[in-house]
């Protein structure tokens, strides 16, 4: 960070990047609500799987734009934090999991760069589908046609990743905690 930060202007920043994590997970917190759960089991005609897909609420789009916010708040964080820009040896560019590296403990760093991949492969694919044009370029993790355990616990199975919202709440807490880390530095 910059010296001519404070520890204040530190914690406001990360403050409001912990407030977009804390609205990604409110989108969790929103398909699992009682009201959308009743909704379901009354709504959905029974020769449907009773699931908010069924009432249009598609889950794998939610996740990959609760990735994509994961992602920004994180980026947003550091280009205000003036974090360092280094160049990735893997991917070539100054990404997330390289400007926090030194902020990270246990197995935050991998969460970091399944969290890069993941974001470009929603951002720019169709609902988490990777085709060649996204094995174009290095990624951190997720290689076409490799089956990869995720930090989560979910499978990227070589072009897809079957992700869910205790995925992304996964996500959102190791977000979370390097950003509160941060803080306290």
């Amino acid at each position: 960070m910059t010296p001519d930060l404070t520890d204040a202007d530190k914690a406001i920043l990360a403050a409001r990047a912990i407030s977009v994590v804390k609205r990604v997970v409110m989108m969790c917190d929103f398909i699992e609500h009682p009201a959308i759960k009743t909704a379901v089991e009354q709504a959905v005609p029974v020769s449907m799987p009773p699931l908010p897909g069924a009432l249009g609420f598609d889950i794998s789009l939610w996740v990959g734009l609760g990735m994509v916010g994961l992602w920004a708040a994180l980026d947003g964080f550091a280009d205000r934090a003036s974090l360092k820009r280094l160049r990735c040896s893997t991917c070539g560019r100054a990404c997330i999991p390289t400007r926090f590296a030194c902020y990270t403990q246990d197995d935050e760093e991998q969460s970091l760069k399944e969290l890069e991949d993941l974001r470009h492969l929603y951002a720019h694919n169709y609902a988490g589908e990777a085709d060649d044009k996204y094995f174009n370029y290095a990624r951190h993790v997720l290689n076409c046609g490799i089956a990869t355990q995720l930090t989560c616990g979910a499978q990227f199975d070589g072009r897809r990743a079957s992700l869910g919202l205790p995925d992304l709440r996964t996500y959102s807490r190791t977000v979370q905690s390097v950003l509160e880390r941060l803080t306290l530095r």
